[in-house]
């Protein structure tokens, strides 16, 4: 992994472009009063940027989605979201795209938003999602693919961020 320091306007630029897609996680994890942000480069090329030593967003297609972490960090209500059946969970987790019967709770979001997949509880964060649908839609249509699963727990994006977790708290970075 390579992790590259940020300069002050390319950090200032990234954090408003983060602040302004996801303003309800750019307040609960302190996105705003970045002092240090990285951009960390796998192997495999899957940028994450880290603002205060937290993994926050990720590069998916020149779009900035927010990572698991950041999600479990701000809460359930950080971003649209999903919640879903037990009998969706293991799917999920194993990467699957989100089919719309095994929904059980949305809040209001239109088709191409990026949206949080919970477990039915609200407790656990599962996925990152973009919907292909709008809510309504999963509501009343109740069949097909409802949400692309875009980043899972589990998934490389997922242990690249505990990773980075790992290592900023060894360097007592914040």
């Amino acid at each position: 992994m390579v992790y590259r320091a940020l300069r002050k306007k390319e950090s200032k630029q990234l954090v408003e472009s983060i602040c302004s897609s996801y303003p309800r996680i750019c307040a609960s994890v302190g996105v705003g009063s970045a002092d240090v942000v990285y951009e960390v480069v796998s192997e495999e090329d899957e940028v994450i940027y880290v603002v205060n030593g937290i993994p926050v967003v990720f590069k998916f297609e020149n779009q900035l989605i927010p990572t698991l972490v950041a999600v479990k960090l701000a809460g359930f209500e950080a971003l649209h979201y999903a919640t879903v059946d037990e009998g969706a969970v293991k799917p999920v987790l194993n990467g699957a795209d989100i089919m719309a019967p095994g929904i059980r709770r949305v809040s209001e979001f239109s088709a191409g938003d990026v949206v949080a997949v919970w477990s039915e509880d609200g407790k656990t964060p599962l996925a990152v999602a973009k919907a292909l649908m709008t809510h309504s839609e999963m509501v009343s249509i109740r069949r097909g693919r409802a949400l692309k699963n875009l980043h899972h727990a589990g998934d490389r994006i997922w242990r690249l961020s505990l990773e980075v977790l790992k290592k900023f708290e060894k360097l007592q970075i914040s």
